[in-house]
């Protein structure tokens, strides 16, 4: 028989990697529970990141239109910035129009009374033609002969009540100091900006405020204006003809352009987005720290069992490769019980606020990435600990 040379690592036949994370349960629950923590810290703010750029643009998922059509100061529609209503009718004349739809928002100037305390509270109002179905959610749809009249308005069910009071059919209270009454609920959902939105006619909303009149029609403020393209019509086309040919007080995009715009701002611009990302970021660096001081406390309390390794011929990088295959385990481990503590937290938030909590496969593998980066990092700094394991020293 071939004698195995004594410098050869010895073949691999227990689990000691798994073994070492193990053995000690109570070590092993303090283990996870700790890598479980910055996962969830992470899962969270990725979470709260991902709510924010959704809800902001959830009206606009909602536009029925092709081409949008805004002030060229408009920054976020939580600020809306008008334009003239005479843009729309020069915008009709191009080719392939099918239809300009007038959509006004309001959000600083509209104040709903919280019938519970008589407390009045922002929240915004979008007014528009009611035959023209702007908003394509059915409820708004069906029911739009009845928030057409003049001090009828519809409310979204998931707008906060604890903020604004209860919207439910038949609710009569001020907005701006004019009576409006609630005619019937659609779901839209909160946002970071506003507490609810209601929708009213033009009508209902010049009402309340009469100075988006102009003098003249064309002198009436319009905030989003939806351009309708008849079927086949290449709307980047059309875009590029009315970015040339319309004043420059305006701006043409896409609904996915005006989309794009709104989440790079919350995202890349307002400290909100900025903030979120810096979370991730600490959620990991905590995590090192973490997995840093469960992994060296480990090997350090191994350290004769890891100096008999050495002498019973196992190599420095086969110790290592035991240290980081470690490391994965606990990695593993701890994104499993993240994933579920946060997957119920995200739950909570929503039921809460209202405010879109979820999370894609994508990001879920991206902090799976991350929490193995994480785990094998802390390792591969804790496993030069194993430099001290000298099997000299267990003969002393």
């Amino acid at each position: 028989m071939r004698a195995v040379p004594p410098t050869a690592d010895p073949p691999h036949r227990v689990p000691l990697a798994w073994r070492n994370l193990t053995e000690n349960r109570l070590r092993l629950l303090a283990s996870v529970a700790g890598t479980a923590f910055a996962v969830t810290l992470m899962f969270m703010e990725r979470g709260f990141q991902r709510s924010l750029l959704e809800s902001m643009v959830g009206l606009i998922r909602h536009l029925d239109g092709d081409l949008m059509i805004v002030s060229r100061t408009l920054y976020t529609l939580s600020v809306p910035y008008d334009f003239p209503r005479r843009r729309l009718e020069q915008a009709r004349s191009y080719q392939g129009v099918e239809s300009a739809v007038p959509v006004s928002i309001e959000t600083r100037r509209t104040f709903w009374r919280n019938i519970k305390d008589g407390l009045p509270r922002p929240i915004r109002v979008v007014a528009y033609p009611p035959d023209s179905d702007a908003i394509n959610l059915p409820a708004i749809v069906s029911e739009r002969r009845q928030w057409a009249r003049p001090g009828v308005a519809m409310a979204d069910r998931r707008s906060r009540s604890d903020r604004l009071g209860p919207l439910g059919p038949g609710t009569t209270s001020e907005l701006s100091g004019k009576t409006v009454r609630i005619s019937s609920n659609f779901d839209l959902g909160a946002d970071y900006q506003s507490d609810g939105t209601l929708v009213m006619s033009e009508a209902g909303l010049a009402r309340i405020l009469p100075d988006r009149r102009g003098l003249t029609a064309g002198d009436d403020r319009v905030t989003v204006g939806l351009i309708r393209l008849r079927p086949g019509v290449d709307a980047d086309r059309v875009r590029d003809k009315m970015r040339a040919g319309l004043p420059p007080d305006v701006r043409v995009l896409t609904k996915r352009g005006l989309i794009d715009r709104e989440q790079g701002f919350w995202d890349h611009v307002a400290p909100i987005g900025t903030v979120f990302t810096i979370g991730v970021v600490m959620g990991f660096i905590v995590g090192l720290a973490i997995c840093y001081q469960v992994l060296f406390s480990d090997i350090s309390e191994r350290l004769a069992e890891f100096a008999t390794l050495k002498a019973m011929g196992y190599s420095d990088l086969r110790l290592f490769r035991i240290v980081v295959a470690q490391s994965v385990y606990l990695a593993m481990l701890g994104y499993a019980c993240g994933l579920i503590v946060s997957l119920g937290l995200f739950r909570l938030v929503h039921n809460s606020t209202g405010l879109p909590m979820d999370l894609s496969p994508a990001e879920a593998l991206g902090i799976l990435g991350l929490t193995v980066l994480m785990c094998v990092v802390s390792g591969t700094f804790a496993a030069r600990r194993l430099a001290s394991a000298d099997p000299a020293q267990l003969f002393q």
